[in-house]
């Protein structure tokens, strides 16, 4: 049977200390934590029940301050060694600035109860880094005493989100300028990418067509029919069969070649353009 490790008795320097034991304890947690802790404390405390642009001024303006900051925190801001967080005002690191500002309303709308809240701050080597915050906070009676939480450094994630994501404008951009319909769709069937030439095609926009069933625009005139044979012949290319062709509703030709975990790419067929 599992025991407890807590002694039966407490030391001599905590009989008459109730609690110090755990406060000593949670200390020692945070301190060897790889995560960065921290707690802002505000001078004066901010007025919850001011309209939204005044909350946000107050949280930048009523003297916030580190009331702890782990040593984490200093490894992550690259404060200089010698120096002490609690000491250095908060924004230097915490400017107000439109992502912080936005940092504060999302906390406001959510009751200053978020998880990977993101802002903008600034490290002590004058570098701006995205991070996300996972926040909590005291309140007492409409005034906003103290927030506190965990953050972390995604700025690494965020500059593969802006790669990927001009690594996606630019497959779209190409995709535009095609002359050709091609189409791309998902494991469901479903229409994922579509170029301005295969919207014409299919007479919609190109927002339109996303989302849409691939045979509902490909075959409607089968799309409920479950013999179909051009119907039977996407699913099985979608599942991962081998690439063949489809003809559409309007006769014309296309493509269809499966997609690696899922999904087919679909493209003009030998005889789309009406060469024999």
């Amino acid at each position: 049977m599992n025991e407890s490790h807590a002694p039966t008795h407490p030391a001599n320097g905590d009989r008459n200390q109730p609690g110090d034991v755990e406060k000593r304890i949670l200390a020692g947690v945070l301190s060897a934590s790889s995560d960065a802790c921290w707690c802002m404390e505000f001078g004066i405390p901010v007025d919850l029940t001011a309209p939204d642009h005044e909350v946000v001024r107050q949280v930048f303006a009523n003297d916030p301050f580190w009331r702890f900051a782990n040593p984490a925190m200093a490894q992550l801001y690259l404060l200089d060694a010698g120096q002490t967080f609690t000491d250095r005002p908060v924004r230097e690191i915490f400017p107000r600035n439109r992502q912080n500002e936005e940092f504060v309303l999302n906390l406001l709308a959510n009751g200053f109860e978020v998880d990977a809240a993101p802002a903008l701050d600034r490290r002590y080597d004058g570098v701006e880094i995205y991070v996300e915050n996972d926040v909590r906070a005291h309140i007492d009676g409409g005034r906003l005493l103290r927030i506190f939480g965990i953050v972390r450094d995604v700025g690494k994630h965020r500059r593969r989100e802006l790669a990927l994501q001009r690594r996606l404008d630019a497959a779209l951009a190409l995709l535009s300028a095609v002359d050709v319909p091609l189409v791309a769709l998902d494991a469901d069937q479903r229409i994922q990418v579509v170029n301005l030439a295969a919207a014409d095609t299919f007479q919609c926009s190109m927002d339109d067509c996303l989302g849409q069933a691939g045979a509902d625009l490909l075959i409607p005139s089968e799309a409920n029919a479950p013999t179909g044979k051009r119907k039977r012949l996407l699913a099985a290319v979608v599942a991962g069969g081998p690439a063949g062709n489809l003809t559409d509703d309007t006769g014309a030709q296309w493509s269809v070649a499966p997609r690696a975990g899922g999904g087919a790419i679909l493209g003009p067929g030998r005889d789309f353009t009406g060469a024999p």
